[in-house]
């Protein structure tokens, strides 16, 4: 008969209490979060908060800028090989892949390996990357709150025979994808504003446009994406310094589809996204799959969840006065 010596005896104690009363050491892991941009853009700021939030200090995060907002398309794909070569190296649990150039450039490569994946606001259908193709693969989808904005532009904006507004974005691939995606809504959704949309690259489109919005028969702008607009020497422009302009030339309101874009000096508000709660579907979704999880067995979402924001300050600059019941839900800020 074997005899379990003692000190076996004690180790097995030691192990047993270690375990008990430090359960998640079991499931620590390293993750590695891939960032089509960078740190300093507002969203990547509130969704890699959420993750860290989430995450750690249970797991290990850690993170990479493809830095696709300010450098040229020609870099991109550099970019990528070197978000690649920091994935080799960590040697992570779990990727979580943020925005449609990380996805664009690295969903291939990790199908190939072992490595899960969770994305997050990715704006391309995911059939166009093959996502649904892809068994480790799972994550949230990104669309702008088109149908709630205009419900509320509606309410807010002087009663006139024909309204229309003007949408713009910038020249990145993320604005593209969005902008497609809004263009492809029925007309019936959109009650009686018109909508035109315009992709514009160069600052001085950006600066032409704003300033004869109110001669060509616009209403209000909607100030979408504009963190990847260039100068005349095509250096990239600073995105608040642009949003402040805007803000102090436009001669109609200027609203909003995220979050990050409202504040005193920025767009007045709207029916907005919001970067931490994106996040944190994702994160729930990482922490589901670091606990045994598959990812096929996890469907992804659309996050169709916005809040109105708006800025005090720019509602009485434009002498509008919100509905009681939308008063009530608003999160204001300066």
């Amino acid at each position: 008969m074997n005899v379990i010596k003692p000190f076996n005896k004690r180790w097995r104690l030691l192990l047993l209490l270690m375990l008990t009363s430090h359960p998640l050491m079991l499931y620590a892991a390293k993750v590695v979060v891939i960032e089509s941009y960078h740190q300093g853009y507002q969203w990547d700021k509130e969704y890699y908060q959420a993750i860290t939030d989430k995450l750690t200090p249970q797991h290990q995060v850690s993170h990479f800028e493809m830095d696709t907002k300010r450098l040229a398309k020609e870099r991109y794909a550099e970019r990528a090989e070197l978000a690649w070569q920091f994935i080799v190296e960590q040697q992570p649990q779990l990727v979580i892949l943020a925005d449609d150039n990380a996805v664009h450039y690295l969903h291939k490569r990790l199908n190939h390996g072992q490595i899960p994946v969770v994305y997050l606001e990715v704006n391309m259908n995911p059939r166009e990357y093959h996502l649904n193709e892809h068994r480790r693969f799972t994550g949230v989808l990104e669309r702008p709150l088109l149908k709630r904005s205009l419900l509320l532009l509606e309410r807010l904006l002087p009663q006139a025979k024909h309204r229309k507004i003007l949408v713009l974005f910038d020249g990145s691939n993320t604005s593209k994808i969005a902008a497609e995606y809004i263009s492809k809504q029925p007309s019936s959704m959109l009650s009686d504003i018109e909508v035109h949309i315009l992709q514009l690259a160069q600052l001085a489109e950006w600066q032409q446009q704003v300033r004869a919005a109110k001669d060509n028969g616009y209403s209000a702008i909607v100030v979408a994406l504009y963190h990847a607009v260039r100068d005349e020497h095509d250096q990239s422009v600073d995105a608040d310094n642009l949003l402040e302009w805007i803000a102090n030339h436009t001669p109609v309101p200027n609203f909003g589809f995220w979050g990050f874009s409202i504040y005193a000096n920025g767009n007045l508000g709207g029916y907005v996204l919001d970067g931490y709660h994106h996040g944190s579907i994702a994160a729930d979704m990482a922490l589901r799959i670091l606990t045994g999880e598959k990812p096929e067995n996890i469907f992804p979402i659309t996050d169709a969840l916005g809040q109105y924001r708006f800025s005090r300050a720019a509602i009485k600059k434009w002498q509008l006065k919100l509905p009681k019941e939308i008063e009530k839900q608003t999160t204001w800020v300066d």
